[in-house]
């Protein structure tokens, strides 16, 4: 009597539905900003509710099995973020993300946690964050991480960051970073963004973590 088959495992992303249609390799992903949810960046002591923020990767492996798969992050993008108090001062600020691509992996263990790390050593994730004090100048004050944590839900094909902290990088700052630490040294976002889709796909389906 011939032996059973193994059962096929469940892809880690999928469309559709949680076990659906496996998500190609070299599918590209984008999310905006959840409706209806607060995108929160601070820096020092301020905080501001911002208009949106977004991200687009790609599928670099979508094991056919549990465990984790990983992405190429090629953009993140925080925007309409009003004037923020820091050091006493009103200042404007606007954010471009710097060395991406990062490394991203989204498993399948409890909570669907995700990491999104720095591509390599000399390349942190992080960001530009152009300060404009009121009355004083502007002034470039870049922060970094080695890494981001989050989680992934199904309920809504979502992610979602909280309190994740950047520093203030003194060599990459370099001839502002005085007046950036006066400013403040560490700065922070918080996001849910989804519903995450396939755009590589017709119809731009979900995705799905199994």
């Amino acid at each position: 009597m011939a032996s059973a088959l193994p059962a096929a495992g469940k892809p880690v992303l999928t469309t559709g539905k949680v076990g659906g249609i496996a998500v190609k390799a070299g599918a590209k992903l984008s999310a905006s900003a959840e409706k209806g949810t607060t995108v929160t960046f601070g820096i020092g002591g301020g905080s501001a509710a911002c208009a949106s923020a977004s991200f687009t990767a790609r599928v670099v492996k979508n094991p056919s099995a549990k465990g984790k798969a990983t992405l190429s992050i090629t953009s993140e993008k925080i925007s309409g973020c009003p004037p923020v108090t820091v050091g006493g001062f009103s200042a404007t600020v606007s954010l471009s993300a710097i060395n991406l691509p990062y490394d991203g992996t989204v498993s399948t263990a409890k909570g669907h946690p995700i990491v999104i790390a720095e591509s390599g050593t000399s390349k942190p994730t992080g960001f530009d964050a152009t300060v404009d004090v009121t009355g004083l100048g502007s002034f470039a004050c870049i922060f970094t991480a080695t890494s981001a944590s989050g989680h992934a839900s199904n309920k809504h094909s979502t992610v979602a960051f909280s309190g994740q902290t950047f520093t203030l990088n003194k060599a990459l700052t370099g001839a502002d970073f005085t007046d950036c630490s006066l400013a403040g040294t560490s700065a922070s976002f918080t996001a849910t963004l989804g519903p995450v889709l396939d755009k590589s796909v017709r119809h731009s389906p979900r995705i799905f973590v199994s």
